[in-house]
């Protein structure tokens, strides 16, 4: 809705700067003398000429007949033509204008975002459509796993959701379920659907992969770790990232409250060991490590996806000079 209305005023900003020359006067240089003050001029020169001499009087004599020719073939200026193309170029380049920023920048389907193109959006538009006209299990699912591969979040919930009321102990619906709880940071709801999950599907690598997740942001390790062990035992395509989390749960487990220490265990398994980023975003080289006040509350009380993660005041602080030199 805002896009819309930035739109529609730029659009209508440009059509009032296009059309407002032609409000002002149509000719750019002042009309030539009418006949009236042509004549006062010449009476003038007339009354004056008597009194001059030499070079003066010539001069003015000159001017006399150049009057009284131009009185001659005088004729009221003719108005000038009304030239349509600067207007319709104008009006041709708003509308460009406007084709270009509702093409480029506004989304204009349901689910249709800067993550996901055109196509994309109408195929997940269709599957939408089917899914709430029939209601049945297998087109629910098939709008759900679209718009998780999207990520158009709202949307996958409100699917398997809609599975879950139909079939409640379908898998793939309560592990999804699980995974967007525990991306919104309701780590306990979370915690509920992924075990029921995994428990009713022990293959899937994704929900031990998340669940694994879960527990570290708990600081719950011997579990962490095992969870990440199932994900590899079911052919889990992360192996290098997970046997490195692995490691980096069993050396938490020891303790430690040093800046990286506290980063591995409560960060590292979103954003990367090294901040590279991962289900999380890229923190080495983010601009928002700049500014600590911000780093802290967004760790202390969450955004978007990210859950708050409790923190005691020392890690907290150790935690934010080890961000700063990322």
């Amino acid at each position: 809705m805002m896009a819309t209305l930035i739109f529609l005023v730029l659009f209508f900003l440009g059509l009032y700067l296009a059309l407002r020359p032609l409000r002002g006067p149509r000719e750019p240089f002042p009309e030539p003398p009418r006949r009236e003050e042509l004549l006062k001029e010449l009476e003038v020169l007339k009354e004056e000429v008597q009194s001059l001499e030499g070079e003066e009087k010539k001069l003015a004599m000159a001017r006399m007949v150049e009057l009284e020719r131009a009185l001659d073939g005088w004729r009221p200026p003719k108005p000038r033509p009304f030239n349509p193309w600067p207007v319709a170029l104008a009006l041709g380049v708003v509308v460009l204008l406007g084709v270009g920023l509702w093409r480029y920048t506004l989304p204009r389907l349901p689910g249709e975002t800067t993550v996901t193109a055109r196509a994309e959006a109408r195929e997940l538009k269709a599957l939408q459509d089917k899914a709430r006209r029939t209601g049945e299990v297998a087109d629910l699912l098939a709008w759900g796993r679209r718009a998780y591969e999207l990520k158009a979040f709202d949307q996958a919930a409100e699917a398997y959701l809609g599975v879950l009321k139909k079939d409640p102990r379908n898998a793939e619906a309560l592990r999804r379920v699980g995974i967007l709880l525990f991306m919104g940071g309701r780590l306990e709801e979370a915690r509920v659907f992924l075990e029921v999950a995994q428990h009713a599907d022990p293959k899937a690598a994704e929900g031990w992969l998340f669940l694994g997740n879960l527990y570290f942001q708990e600081g719950r390790m011997p579990e962490a770790i095992r969870a990440w062990e199932r994900y590899l035992e079911a052919g889990g395509e992360a192996r290098e990232r997970v046997e490195a989390l692995i490691a980096m749960a069993r050396a938490q487990a020891q303790g430690g409250k040093d800046g990286e220490s506290v980063y591995r265990a409560r960060c590292a398994a979103c954003h990367g060991l090294q901040g590279e980023g991962g289900v999380g975003p890229r923190l080495k080289g983010n601009p928002i490590l700049k500014a600590p006040e911000a780093v802290r509350e967004v760790v202390l009380k969450g955004r978007g996806a990210m859950p708050a993660i409790p923190l005691s005041q020392e890690e907290l602080k150790a935690l934010l000079d080890y961000l700063a030199k990322l």
